[in-house]
This record gives structure tokens, C-alpha cells and sequence, in this order.
């Protein structure tokens, strides 16, 4: 028998074909291809309850938040088709939030949509690695990488995640050639000293040892201070950031001038210990939850740059 084509809209695959057994709708066939559900019928298929039930399943399925943002034009596209940076309505923006991985590589992007105050997630993408199988003895940062896997799913306006194999894109990418890894080698190095400066800028600024004053403040200390780390160590993060092969670690292991370096970061019960109140304690512990600086207690600032450096903190 022929096909029947149907606008695919926001199917789930899974939902429907349940639906249809439910109903003991027979077919022969049921696929997606592109914009489209295509059902090959049989001689035993109702095509009149089939109908029904696909068009009352697409008019009452959840639908997702980026179409209702997109331009007129794409709505009728494949989800996965849709430009999620370009082909959105006029004064629409998505907003991302990135979170990396302790070796600087980007783990997951959601973008979100805020009105009124609201966030609302839209989309999330997700990237999984695999480095070259001789490098796994080095440190996470020092490692090739082999390939990358980079997955989009995406929000109902309820909120919640579709996680259906066919409204979900996925992209597979092997980095095949030296400059390919170094590349991405040098942008994660880079990350991963860039979320150093900030974790380690922030903590010396709440432990007081950079404070301010009526010439400067205390978080501009502390970038000056790093800021002149890096220049007289310069050589060795060049070399660091391009080829993960450098003196730096020791270097900043040995150094004897930037006396910030030995300064410890205390856990909420060290700092307790020390005389301060269960309320400053409490706030403390506050400022290194919000700001993910937990890797950094119990430890020397000049550990853990060390140890962050390598790519075995966050």
C-alpha cells in the first residue's frame, strides 16, 4: 500500500508507536525522514483511526520552547535544522552558560531564554572526549586529544528535556592532524588558566589578603599580582598554553617572590578553629559554594595553581 505522509511536528517516536498499540492500529512501517512521519499502512490498518490519533497526538504533544522562538519562516523545519543563533524571531537572544571540564574543555552549554526576569532553558548541548590511548600516563592537560562527540538536545516549553534519539543531533569529529590538536590543546590550556586567575583572585580577596583601600581595591590587587606572576613566568605559560610540556609547575613550586602563593585556604572547621564565629564560618563556606572554590580548601593557593594547572582540580 502507499505511504501516508504526515507534517511531523514535535513527535516522539516512542510516544506515538505506544499510542498506536494501544489502539491496535496495524502498520507495516513507521519512520521519520526530515519535517515528515511516513507510515506504510497494510491491508489490515484503519486508516481513518490512524489519522485521528497521529493528528490528535501532534495538536496536543508538548511542544518545544525553540519554536515558539524562532522566526515564522523555520517553524515548520526538523528541530535539529533550526539555527538556534540566527533564524530566531526579532528581539529574541539566547543566553549561554558554559561549564568545563578540570583540563578546560567545554563539557556542557545550555542556552537560555529570560523574559521577565525568568529563565528558561532552550537548549543543551553536550561534548564528551577521548584522548589518544598512549598519552593517558600524562596530566589531563598534557593529553592529545583523540576525538570529540557534541550532542543538541532540547527544552519543552514545560521545561523539561527531550531526550529522543530523533530530536536530538549529534556530530562525531577525530582530530587527525598535529595542528588540530594543538589547537584545541592551546583554547582548553587557556581556559584552565583563565578559571585559575579567577578561582584564585577571588579567594585571596576573601581570605583579606588583598583588601581595599582609598588607592585601589582588593580585587585589583589581586589581578595585578597574578598579572605580574605570569610575566615573570611568561616563557614557561607560552610554552604551557601551546605545547603542555613546560618548567611552569615548577617553577611556580619554587617561587619565593609572590609570598600570596603559600597563603591557605582553610575549610569551614579550620576557619572555625581559628577563632572566627560559626556565622563567619557559615557566610565563608557561602562565598566558596557560590563561586565552586571547594577544591581549593585545605590546600596552600600555590597548590593548588599547581595542581590546576595540570588539569586535576576544578
Amino acid at each position: 500500500m502507499e505511504n501516508i505522509i504526515y507534517d511531523k511536528g514535535d513527535i516522539i517516536l516512542e510516544e506515538l508507536i505506544i499510542l498506536l498499540k494501544t489502539a491496535d492500529i496495524k502498520l507495516d512501517r513507521l519512520k521519520i525522514e526530515k519535517d515528515k512521519l511516513i507510515v506504510t499502512p497494510n491491508v489490515n490498518t484503519d486508516t481513518t483511526a490512524l489519522t485521528a490519533i497521529v493528528n490528535g497526538y501532534v495538536k496536543n504533544a508538548k511542544k518545544h520552547l525553540l519554536r515558539s522562538l524562532c522566526v515564522d519562516s523555520v517553524k515548520s523545519k526538523d528541530l535539529t535544522a533550526i539555527n538556534y543563533k540566527t533564524e530566531l524571531a526579532s528581539g529574541i537572544r539566547l543566553d549561554a552558560e558554559v561549564s568545563l571540564t578540570n583540563d578546560g574543555l567545554i563539557k556542557e552549554t545550555t542556552y537560555f531564554y529570560e523574559k521577565d526576569s525568568v529563565k528558561k532553558a532552550v537548549i543543551k548541548i553536550t561534548e564528551t572526549y577521548e584522548y589518544h590511548s598512549s598519552d593517558m600516563a600524562f596530566n589531563p592537560t598534557e593529553r592529545g586529544m583523540y576525538s570529540q562527540e557534541k550532542k543538541w538536545q532540547y527544552y519543552f516549553e514545560d521545561g523539561t528535556l527531550d531526550v529522543a534519539v530523533e530530536n536530538t543531533k549529534t556530530k562525531f569529529k577525530i582530530y587527525k592532524t598535529n595542528r588540530q590538536i594543538l589547537e584545541v590543546g592551546h583554547s582548553r590550556r587557556s581556559n584552565v588558566m583563565a578559571r585559575a586567575s579567577t578561582t584564585m583572585g577571588s579567594i585571596l580577596v576573601i581570605l583579606g589578603f588583598f583588601i581595599d583601600d582609598e588607592i585601589s581595591t582588593g580585587k585589583k590587587k589581586a589581578y595585578d599580582a597574578l598579572r605580574s606572576l605570569s610575566r615573570k613566568y611568561s616563557t614557561d605559560f607560552t610554552e604551557y598554553k601551546t605545547y603542555g610540556t613546560t618548567d611552569l609547575y615548577s617553577s611556580i613550586a619554587n617561587d619565593t617572590e609572590f609570598t600570596w602563593l603559600n597563603t591557605h585556604v582553610p575549610t569551614k572547621a579550620q576557619l572555625e578553629a581559628s577563632g572566627k564565629t560559626a556565622a563567619e564560618g557559615a557566610a565563608y563556606q557561602g562565598y566558596v559554594d557560590a563561586l565552586e572554590l571547594n577544591d581549593m580548601q585545605d590546600k596552600s593557593v600555590r597548590t593548588y595553581f599547581v595542581e590546576k594547572l595540570k588539569g586535576n582540580l576544578k
